[in-house]
């Protein structure tokens, strides 16, 4: 794969190459992630907001995870799933989850994040499970940054990358956009991102969301890399949605394309392997450069 990934890189022409250096993505991750993946998206739906009541602790296929907990600046309280690195300082995931389920539900799909000994760190927004609260734009922002500021007390010598899913991109790139380089999150993964919420609203509403959710608005703040990891073919959200963000990136972002059939669930397991070595490449060029 590595040695694909190297070719796919090699035929960049070279002012691409020149504008990605400029951009600061660092140039493996760009090589690691031009290798073609397969799989899907999760859709977002006609109700924007599904949390899933909590049933039984989920079956682990790994390390068994830690129950830690946490509040929001607001007061929310709620709990989280952490697998801690096993290297010291090593670096962690933060898993935000999509417009469904609740932290059970996340962290069995994300535990593919954390083979290896990896560090991960997997939460619902308020209103999910048995989180009080009731879910909003602003309160998953919130959410969104707690999970940062928890994920810093957890491992606070460690790099911290966010992971968002579908709805869970639009809360990453906000959270990032608010956050200076440096400042708690060292680069942003995405997993079928769209670019603005308003294009999937119904005609009679979409004025009422103009500017929910705005993905767009967001990258353009964002002053880490960012990996903007889509399917060709996904019905619900677009590839072209992809591509808008990576145009309103300014050159931070890297479009990485997953080939495969119509996009519905997606087996994390499939791009974890990948994900950490362009990770791993972003967090060794940021030593590099202190």
């Amino acid at each position: 794969m590595i040695v694909a990934a190297a070719n796919a890189w090699l035929g960049l022409r070279v002012e691409e190459k020149q504008r990605l250096r400029r951009g600061g993505f660092p140039l493996m991750a760009v090589a690691i992630l031009s290798t073609m993946l397969t799989g899907c998206v999760n859709p977002v739906g006609r109700s924007l907001y599904q949390p899933a009541p909590l049933a039984t602790t989920p079956t682990w296929t790994g390390r068994t995870p830690r129950l830690v907990e946490a509040t929001v600046a607001d007061g929310v309280h709620f709990q989280g799933w952490f697998w801690p690195p096993e290297t010291p300082g090593g670096a962690v995931l933060i898993y935000v989850p999509g417009r469904a389920g609740n932290r059970d539900i996340a962290a069995k799909a994300a535990q593919a994040f954390a083979r290896d000994g990896r560090g991960v760190l997997v939460a619902s927004y308020r209103g999910y499970g048995d989180n009080p609260g009731v879910p909003d734009e602003r309160g998953l922002y919130q959410d969104g940054r707690a999970f940062v500021d928890w994920a810093e007390r957890l491992v606070p010598d460690g790099n911290h990358f966010l992971f968002g899913d579908g709805l869970g991109a639009a809360v990453a790139l906000h959270v990032a956009a608010d956050l200076s380089a440096g400042a708690g999150v060292d680069g942003v993964v995405t997993l079928g991102a769209f670019d603005s919420f308003a294009r999937f609203v119904p005609g009679l509403e979409r004025g009422l969301y103009a500017a929910a959710f705005d993905n767009v608005a967001a990258i353009r703040r964002v002053t880490v890399p960012v990996l903007l990891m889509h399917g060709r073919k996904d019905e619900v959200v677009p590839f072209v949605a992809a591509e808008r963000l990576r145009a309103a990136a300014g050159g931070k972002a890297l479009v990485v394309p997953i080939d495969g059939e119509a996009y519905h669930s997606f087996d994390l397991s499939h791009i974890a392997p990948v994900v950490w070595r362009a990770l791993d490449q972003i967090a060794a060029d940021e030593a590099a450069a202190k």
